[in-house]
């Protein structure tokens, strides 16, 4: 597997979310160009921006500190830690793999990310553990609705 730069990850996740360079930075209050320059690499994002990423992606801040810090600590902890946080960039990566393939990137381009995220992992499920999930969101909703007392099949507002 051939190791990601920070800059790839970045602008793979930006795309992923449909993002735009201009957005991201007014999240993080910098400008666009200065953006631009953490996905070339001609600048290391400070951690407070790092910060505001992970916080915007919904991931842990490690899966930015991995790409730009050399751990220098003792072998046995390090690769304790490591093996957890390899798992969610595994995950992470294949996720932005998927969301944008070309044969995907249509059909979630509207989609928030709760929903991308659950259907990426709905589709790594076999057919069997994918009836099951339906089984039971479809058991878990008719009891929200029936706690509510309504009748709306539709929820009243969006979630993401």
């Amino acid at each position: 597997m051939t190791k990601t730069t920070l800059g790839q990850y970045l602008k793979n996740l930006r795309k992923s979310f449909n993002y735009s360079q201009e957005f991201v930075a007014s999240h993080l209050n910098i400008t666009r160009q200065t953006y631009s320059h953490y996905e070339t690499e001609r600048i290391t994002p400070p951690i407070n921006s790092l910060y505001n990423l992970s916080m915007l992606y919904g991931i842990p801040i490690e899966n930015f500190l991995e790409l730009i810090v050399t751990f220098n600590i003792n072998t046995d902890f390090a690769s304790e830690r490591h093996v957890s946080y390899t798992g969610q960039m595994d995950d992470l990566s294949l996720f932005i793999e998927f969301a944008n393939a070309p044969e995907n990137s249509k059909k979630f381009k509207f989609l928030s990310k709760k929903e991308r995220q659950l259907l990426f992992y709905f589709m790594l499920l076999d057919i069997r553990d994918q009836n099951d999930i339906l089984s039971f969101m479809e058991v878990k909703y008719q009891n929200r609705r029936q706690e509510k007392g309504s009748s709306s099949p539709l929820p009243k507002k969006p979630c993401g």
